[in-house]
């Protein structure tokens, strides 16, 4: 019995050795693999959630081995958070609006809003917001972080607007932050009509007044509750 240099020499008696499989993924160094992988955990994460989306899911839409998955991220965890911040930062959506109000001395809320809701227009980062509130209203394992960077942006936010010296800035700064990230489910998410076929700008008109009274330094809850 003859055998070929690639399967090693045999004695009698000894059966060859079976032909080495071809790795399916691509070689850890391939440059752009790393990309690919965040690329198509990101689209499986907004399109069924994190629950529903496995490290095979991934490695088989990112056509490489999923042991490579493991060798970049470790986990799945690990992927969420690398694919999520390949896109943007999370705690980025609400801080650029607080910074905005720090720098300027009061609050747009035509601009706050055009500025939240971009995130979700923008096709680059429409993913991964999706992709976020998905996981952190339906997984466990994710909503404490969800929650940990929203509710540290509102103290921010708070800090910086014109109301941060009075009573219950923080609970005005939060239901801001509700009204918007509300609208976002409604709008992009659930798609209820008529908010989710309206045009941008009419959309945004709609949103502003609402906006504004939640802003608003004098907003005060209603007297007479117990």
């Amino acid at each position: 019995m003859t055998s070929s240099p690639a399967d090693g020499p045999t004695t009698p008696g000894q059966k060859p050795a079976p032909p080495r499989r071809a790795r399916s993924g691509r070689r850890a160094g391939d440059s752009g693999t790393k990309d690919q992988i965040l690329a198509s955990a990101l689209r499986l994460f907004a399109d069924h959630g994190f629950a529903r989306t496995t490290i095979r899911a991934i490695a088989e839409d990112a056509q490489v081995d999923p042991a490579l998955v493991h060798h970049y991220f470790a986990n799945k965890e690990g992927v969420f958070n690398a694919a999520i911040n390949s896109s943007l930062s999370v705690s980025s959506v609400f801080d650029t609006m607080a910074q905005s109000a720090h720098q300027t001395g009061n609050v747009d809320a035509d601009w706050i809003a055009r500025s939240y809701f971009s995130f979700w227009e923008n096709e680059t980062t429409r993913y991964a917001m999706t992709a976020i509130y998905r996981a952190g209203l339906a997984d466990s394992s994710t909503t404490a972080v969800l929650r940990a960077r929203v509710e540290e942006s509102i103290k921010k936010w708070a800090s910086y607007t014109d109301y941060q010296s009075l009573p219950g800035a923080e609970t005005r700064a939060a239901l801001a932050s509700g009204h918007l990230a509300g609208l976002a489910i409604m709008r992009y998410l659930l798609k209820i009509h008529p908010l989710s076929t309206m045009d941008f700008d009419e959309f945004v008109s709609w949103v502003v007044p609402a906006l504004e009274l939640r802003l608003s330094p004098t907003l005060e809850p209603r007297s007479g509750i117990s």
